[in-house]
């Protein structure tokens, strides 16, 4: 699930891509580049963008950790490494199918897991993860109830892109969805409920080390993508 090559961003399903845009454009135009008698600007129908689907009683409890920038001695190559727990609080078992993508100040998708050897891996794992730590694969599957089957995981992608201004989305542990129709193919998508959060990283960071990335937690929010 986590194959797909990296990608330059494009405009989301159901026209949230299209509003944000022409919300954009429309603010930085100046004034006297205005046609007076152009039409206005068509803005999509609020309709087509989805609502947010409130959580349900089946949602797994997502607990983000930091997320580090760390080079690999052996090799100098480096790695953004993201740590997280996850636990299963509904009273009955859950499956928990995580997908991670990580959105570059420069538009460029990164998918977790994609172009990291695993020695690599492993390495970042001892450096930033615990040993009970399991990667996107490892942690896939159902999860018991109960604190004590909670899962502690890790997420790599290498460092790609502009990294000063990042977003982390991560989807798989919420059971809430909406379908919607894609104005750009007349297809019908499916939005799952996603979690996300903006990170950026303070200054240039040290090769020779390891860099965590900043956030603000108010800034958190739920999406659906």
């Amino acid at each position: 699930m986590f194959a797909a090559p990296n990608v330059v961003i494009r405009p989301l399903a159901c026209a949230l891509g299209l509003a944000v845009l022409t919300v954009g454009l429309m603010a930085v135009q100046p004034a006297a580049a205005r046609t007076p008698n152009a039409a206005p600007p068509v803005v999509p129908d609020s309709k087509l963008i989805p609502k947010v689907r409130p959580a349900t009683a089946d949602d797994l409890d997502f607990r983000p950790g930091a997320l580090s920038i760390v080079t690999d001695t052996p090799t100098g190559g480096r790695f953004w490494v993201f740590t997280y727990t996850i636990a299963n609080k509904t009273g009955k078992t859950q499956r928990f199918s995580p997908r991670f993508d990580m959105l570059m100040g420069d538009g460029v998708i990164l998918t977790a897991g994609k172009d990291v050897p695993v020695d690599a891996a492993r390495r970042m794992q001892r450096a930033v993860a615990s040993a009970q730590a399991m990667d996107q694969f490892q942690v896939m599957g159902d999860i018991l109830d109960g604190e004590s089957n909670a899962r502690e995981g890790f997420v790599i992608w290498p460092a790609k892109g502009d990294a000063k201004d990042m977003t982390l989305f991560v989807s798989g542990m919420s059971a809430a969805f909406d379908r919607c129709t894609d104005p750009a193919t007349g297809k019908d998508v499916i939005m799952r409920r996603t979690w996300s959060r903006h990170f950026a990283v303070p200054g240039e960071s040290d090769p020779r080390h390891g860099t965590e990335a900043s956030f603000d937690v108010m800034k958190d929010q739920w999406l659906m993508r």
